[in-house]
C-alpha cells in the first residue's frame, strides 16, 4: 500500500509535468541543454523511460509492453533519438506514469527495487522528474523561448 500524500505527490508531479507539456511546442522539443547536453525531447523520453525501467524491477507485468519514446539508443554513448510527436509523447508519459503507480499501488513486494520502499521508489521518480524539468527550462531559457508560467507550474503542488 502506498501513502496517500505520496499519491498526492505523484498526481500533482504528473500535473506539472502536464502543464510544461501543454506549453512546449514541436520547435521547442529541439532545445538543448547547454554544455552539450539532452534534447527537450530526450529529456522527456529519458524521464518516462526511468519509470519504465525502474518500475519494471518492482513488477515487469504492469509497464514492460509499454511503448517507448526513444530509438537507435547507443550504449556506447548513451544516446538515442527522441520522439518529435507531441500527441505522442503527451500519451506515452501519461500511460507509464499511471501504469507505474497502478504497479506500485499493486505491489506485494520490493522486486529487484534498490529503493528502501515503493514509496520510497516514487518518490525518487518525482525528484528524477523535477531535475530534468529544470534541465528543460534551462534549455528552453538557453534557447530563446517563454517559459510556461511559474504560477501555474507550481499551483498543482499547492492543491
Amino acid at each position: 500500500m502506498i501513502d496517500p500524500e505520496i499519491s498526492k505527490a505523484w498526481a500533482a508531479n504528473n500535473a506539472v509535468n502536464n502543464k510544461l507539456l501543454a506549453h512546449l511546442t514541436p520547435i521547442m522539443l529541439e532545445a538543448l541543454t547547454p554544455g552539450g547536453g539532452y534534447s527537450t525531447a530526450q529529456h522527456l523520453a529519458h524521464m518516462t523511460q526511468c519509470i519504465k525501467g525502474w518500475g519494471m524491477e518492482l513488477e515487469a507485468s504492469g509497464l514492460k509492453d509499454l511503448p517507448d519514446l526513444y530509438s537507435n539508443y547507443d550504449p556506447s554513448t548513451g544516446r538515442f533519438d527522441a520522439e518529435t510527436n507531441l500527441d505522442r509523447i503527451k500519451a506515452v508519459m501519461t500511460q507509464t506514469r499511471d501504469a507505474a503507480l497502478k504497479t506500485a499501488e499493486l505491489a506485494t513486494g520490493m522486486g529487484n527495487l534498490p529503493h528502501g520502499s515503493v514509496g520510497a521508489f516514487l518518490l525518487h521518480m518525482l525528484v528524477h522528474e523535477a531535475h530534468h524539468r529544470g534541465q528543460i527550462l534551462v534549455s528552453l531559457k538557453t534557447a530563446g523561448h517563454k517559459l510556461p508560467d511559474e504560477e501555474g507550474m507550481w499551483l498543482p503542488w499547492r492543491s
